[in-house]
């Protein structure tokens, strides 16, 4: 569980990064910078999902015996 509340904050940071930084057009760093955040939220929220339908599965095989 927590887990996935770190990459709901990451995700979260990330995207108010961005949209706070929209407007400014002189700053592609920290543009740049906001959207390795946003990307390594992504993946890791991919790796979650991931591992939680290998569970589910591994769930489903055990109570169908």
């Amino acid at each position: 569980m927590t887990k996935i509340v770190k990459v709901v904050s990451l995700s979260a940071a990330a995207l108010l990064s961005t949209a706070m930084l929209g407007g400014c057009t002189t700053d592609q760093t920290a543009r740049d910078m906001a959207q390795q955040a946003l990307d390594a939220a992504n993946g890791a929220q991919s790796c979650c999902n991931s591992n939680t339908e290998r569970l589910d599965r591994m769930y489903r095989k055990v109570m169908g015996k």
